[in-house]
């Protein structure tokens, strides 16, 4: 009834889809193994993962007013202390925001502040910008009224030259008027490289 060649396939074939079966079989056990142990080791980092929708957010994304930063280093135009340290400020002031240098400084998140991952921090983009107690509109109304006799000069620390201003009477009112000028087109500045105080 069944010839000799086709009980020979039969076995082949059965002999084949026995063995295929068990590969079939070990790789689902290898592949039920490996997803159960990353399913393990997913929940014991899941403390450690950013969840971008959580109620979470960056520390490092934090605004300032959660932050105790430092101030900027100021290496006084050391260029290879600057470099050796990677950050830092070479010179402080500028008024546009090209003439500004920007460095980066250590931030601590404040205690009672909940946020997700390192605590302590650098951020980067800080003005290399120091405030003294130089004011503007006090400098200019000492320089209209009283610059004849240096003292918009002596108040911004440069005292060499604000005695020569005193001694020439405002070089004969010539120096009263240009460091008018020189006042307001920002020209005249404080001698510490302060920025003006902005609050009056």
């Amino acid at each position: 009834m069944f010839s000799y060649r086709t009980i020979c396939m039969g076995f082949i074939l059965l002999y084949y889809f026995s063995h295929l079966a068990e590969a079939v079989q070990a790789r689902s056990d290898r592949e039920q193994q490996v997803s159960s142990s990353l399913a393990t080791s997913s929940r014991a980092d899941s403390s450690n993962v950013y969840r971008i929708w959580g109620p979470k957010v960056l520390c490092s994304l934090l605004p300032d007013d959660f932050l105790e930063c430092n101030k900027p280093i100021d290496h006084k135009d050391n260029r290879t202390a600057k470099e050796e340290k990677g950050y830092g400020c070479l010179k402080f002031g500028g008024l546009n925001y090209e003439d500004v240098e920007h460095t980066k400084v250590h931030c601590t998140v404040f205690p009672d502040i909940d946020c997700h991952g390192p605590r302590t921090f650098q951020r980067d983009g800080v003005p290399c910008i120091r405030y003294s107690e130089h004011y503007f509109l006090t400098t200019l109304l000492y320089s209209l009224l009283l610059g004849f006799l240096g003292m918009d000069r002596f108040c911004l620390g440069q005292t060499g030259t604000a005695v020569g201003k005193l001694l020439t009477l405002g070089g004969v009112g010539v120096w009263w008027i240009v460091d008018i000028i020189l006042l307001i087109t920002n020209r005249l500045t404080p001698e510490d490289d302060s920025n003006w105080n902005p609050y009056v």
